[in-house]
C-alpha cells in the first residue's frame, strides 16, 4: 500500500479515492513541446507550498510530504511521498496518481522525481552504518543494498559480491531489519555495526542466518532506524532492494553481469 492510499484511508468525511481520481493529463497539457525542449518550470514561493501543503494535509491526514513543487505541466503541482509520487491541482482538491511522461522525449518524468528524492534520502544515512565493500580499481558504480541475513535473495547477491567488485562496481549494505526492531534479525545488525570488522560480522551471518546474537549497543546500530525511515523514502517494497549513486533503483536480486548492465542502462 503506497503513502497515498494510506492517506486517503484516513479520510473521515466519505469520500472514495475516485473523487481524486480525475481527467487524464492530456486534458490538463497545453501544446506538445519538441524533443528536447522541456517547459522551463514555474518558481513557486515558500508561501505557495505551504498553502497547498496546508490544504493537502487538510484532506489527507497522515501524508508525509517529502517535496512539492510545480510539475512540468501548467497548473499541476508535483508532490513526492516515500517512494511514490503525484500530481496535485493548485487548489489541492484533485490528484492524479500515476506515471507522466514526456512523450516526445522518451523520458519519464515521474520517475526524475523520484530518482532526486533516493539521492537525497541516501545521503541521509551515515556512512557508520554502511557496510562496504569497494570495487577493484576505480569505481565505475556504487550501489547502496537495503538487505538482511535472512532474506535468501539478499544471500544470493551477497555471494556475488566479489563478482560484482570485480566488474567494478562498490557494494554498500544499509542493513535493514524487515522483521522489525527487537528481532532476530535486528539484534545481528547491531552487532555487526558494533563489530571491529563489519564485513566479516556481515559474512558470518550471511552464511548462518539463524546464528543467536544477543545484540550489541554503539554509535553506529543506532542508525538502523534511520536506515529503515530512508529504506520506506527510496521505495523498498523488499530486500534486497538496490539504490545506484545516480538515484536508479532496482528490486530483487539479479546476477552480477545483469546488475551492471541495468546500472549502465539509460
Amino acid at each position: 500500500m503506497n503513502s497515498f492510499t494510506k492517506a486517503l484511508r484516513k479520510i473521515t468525511f466519505g469520500l472514495s479515492l475516485w473523487t481524486f481520481l480525475v481527467a487524464s493529463l492530456v486534458t490538463l497539457s497545453g501544446p506538445a513541446q519538441a524533443a528536447g525542449q522541456e517547459r522551463v518550470v514555474a518558481q513557486a514561493s515558500k508561501a505557495e507550498v505551504d498553502a497547498l501543503s496546508a490544504k493537502i494535509r487538510k484532506s489527507m491526514p497522515g501524508l508525509v510530504i517529502d517535496s512539492l513543487k510545480p510539475s512540468v505541466v501548467p497548473g499541476l503541482w508535483e508532490l513526492v511521498s516515500g517512494g511514490d509520487v503525484a500530481y496535485f491541482t493548485a487548489d489541492g482538491v484533485h490528484m492524479i496518481q500515476g506515471t507522466m511522461f514526456n512523450v516526445a522525449d522518451r523520458r519519464n518524468i515521474s520517475e526524475d522525481a523520484l530518482t532526486d528524492q533516493r539521492i537525497k534520502a541516501l545521503n541521509s544515512i551515515s556512512k557508520e552504518a554502511l557496510i562496504v565493500y569497494p570495487a577493484k580499481g576505480k569505481a565505475k558504480h556504487t550501489i547502496t543494498v537495503f538487505t538482511d541475513p535472512s532474506c535468501p535473495f539478499c544471500k544470493r547477491l551477497h555471494q556475488d559480491i566479489a563478482s560484482l567488485n570485480d566488474l567494478g562496481i562498490t557494494v554498500q549494505y544499509a542493513p535493514y531489519a524487515r522483521s522489525g526492531n527487537g528481532t532476530l534479525t535486528s539484534r545481528q545488525l547491531q552487532e555487526v555495526l558494533c563489530s571491529k570488522d563489519t564485513r566479516l560480522a556481515m559474512d558470518s551471518f550471511m552464511d548462518s542466518p539463524n546464528k543467536n546474537s544477543s545484540g550489541a549497543e554503539c554509535k553506529a546500530a543506532q542508525e538502523l532506524p534511520q536506515v529503515s525511515q530512508v529504506a520506506n523514502m527510496v521505495g523498498l517494497k523488499g530486500t534486497p532492494h538496490i539504490v545506484s549513486d545516480s538515484g536508479k533503483a532496482l528490486s530483487g536480486y539479479m546476477p552480477a553481469k545483469e546488475l551492471l548492465a541495468a546500472l549502465q542502462a539509460k
